[in-house]
Formats: structure tokens, sequence, C-alpha cells
């Protein structure tokens, strides 16, 4: 019998750079060890062989992760793949689930985008989700770990729309053989992530109108959201303290959601929460 909860850690890592500048995905790796048992991870923003990300000790930082969790199986999604100085080095920007509990089915959705000319912004880049279903004791539960569009906020309604809509998916009405098996029928869903909206702002309104419940309303009522960016980083975020990062849940119940204002080895702070499953 599996334990009656699940311990999830989701943190924007910011390619392993603290708010000293410093790249180093050692640290981020002694932390999330440091955090006691964990059954899955997910992180947003892990680069592989980018210099302009990643440190010439450590070029590599899903090997790293993956290395350091052999517990655990990854699940990677690239958001980006790029050619890099050798065909094994290619250039990848993107979000991993790490998993402990038995993994049922893995996809990377390549979530939607606007052009640059449309949108009028200068700076975008290709954004992705990673869903991931494990086994749990009350059947398969679906994890979604989603980093959404900053700069252009009709892109991100775009992308909080199709996230939404894989939880409203009717089960197939006839079983095929093989590959045309559906074997996998999933109620129980958490969207995690850097998700880039305020806690204040109208797409949070619309999320909780799809009938998506915020994890730490569950758990602290109307108390405020802590913030999860902004903390000691005031460079990139000169608005201050504020909340970006969540757990959205539809059919599960929390029982506890921490987040750690205290670490500044990211812009963004990592968040745990324990969930009954």
């Amino acid at each position: 019998m599996m334990p009656s909860t699940l311990r999830i850690l989701s943190w924007n890592i910011q390619n392993g750079k603290g708010c000293d500048s410093r790249i180093d995905i050692v640290r981020i790796i002694d932390y999330m060890q440091a955090q006691g048992p964990l059954d899955l991870i997910c992180l947003q923003e892990v680069a592989r062989h980018f210099p302009e990300y990643t440190s010439a000790k450590q070029p590599d930082q899903l090997q790293a992760l993956v290395d350091a969790f052999p517990d655990f199986v990854p699940v990677w999604g690239a958001a980006l793949s790029w050619p890099g100085t050798a065909p094994q080095r290619r250039r990848e920007f993107g979000n991993l689930t790490l998993t402990r509990r038995p993994l049922l089915d893995r996809r990377i959705h390549v979530l939607p985008a606007t052009s640059a000319q449309s949108s009028g912004q200068e700076l975008q880049t290709p954004r992705c989700a990673v869903e991931t279903l494990i086994e749990g004791n009350a059947g398969p539960l679906r994890i979604l770990n989603a980093h959404l569009a900053f700069h252009d906020a009709h892109e991100r309604r775009q992308q909080l729309a199709y996230l939404s809509s894989l939880q409203q998916q009717e089960p197939p009405q006839t079983q095929g053989p093989g590959i045309y098996a559906q074997p996998f029928h999933c109620v129980r869903t958490l969207l995690c992530g850097d998700l880039n909206l305020d806690s204040r702002h109208e797409h949070y309104r619309w999320l909780a109108a799809q009938g998506w419940q915020d994890a730490w309303q569950l758990c602290h009522g109307s108390r405020s959201h802590q913030p999860t960016c902004g903390i000691h980083d005031l460079e990139q975020w000169p608005q201050g303290p504020h909340c970006r990062d969540y757990f959205w849940l539809q059919q599960l119940r929390p029982l506890e959601l921490k987040v750690d204002t205290l670490t500044n080895l990211s812009d963004h702070q990592p968040l745990i929460l324990t969930l009954e499953h």
C-alpha cells in the first residue's frame, strides 16, 4: 500500500542563478535534498549547454539533477532545442518533473504562442508544460508542470485555456488494441509552476471560474498569498514581493502548503505542497 500523502516541490530555479548572480545548480540540488523526503519535484527554467545560462563546471543542468536524484524517474520537457557545439550537446531550456511514484504516462505540451508582430512584444520564447501521470491510491493523478508567458497577457490567457481544456476532455467511448488503448482516465489534476500571473490579475479569477482551486486558499483561507517572487531580487522585480507561482487543484485535497521566503538561490521561491492522493 502506497503512503496516503504526496509531498511536492515546485520551483522556478532560474537556471541555478541565485540573487548573487552566481549560477550554481549544485546549490539548488543541496537545497532540495535538505527538504526531507519528496515524492515529486517540478522545476522550471532548467538549462542544458547554454553558455548564457549554465556554468562551465555544470553545462548540463538536466543531467546533474537526474544524477542527484537516482530514485526518481525524470520527465524532461524542452521548450526549445537548438543546435549546440556538438550533436549530443543541444542547447535546451525547459521544465523538469522528477517522480518517485510509479509513472503511468507522460506528455510534453507545446503551449500556444502569438507572434511578436501581432502581440507588439519584442521578447518572446517558446513555452511548454510537462504532463506526468502517476499512480495514486484513488486512481491516476495528473501533474502539469508549467511555465507560462511573461511579456504577453493574451498569450498567457491562451496557454491557461489550453491547460484547462486538458482537464475537460471526456474519456473515449471505445477502447482499441495496442496504441489505440486508453488505459488511464484521469479526473484528478494538479497544475503547478511559474504561471506569471499575480493573484490579483483577472487570469487568476478566470482559472477559479473554470473549477480550479488555489491550494493556498484551501490551506490558508483568506490570508494573503505569501510572495513567491521579488523578495531578494528587486532589480528584476522593482514592484517588490508578489505571488506568481502556484498549485492549482481539481478533485484533490491539500493538507499543507509552505513557501520558503528566505532562500535567495533563485529570483523565485520554492513551494512545497503536502497532498492527499
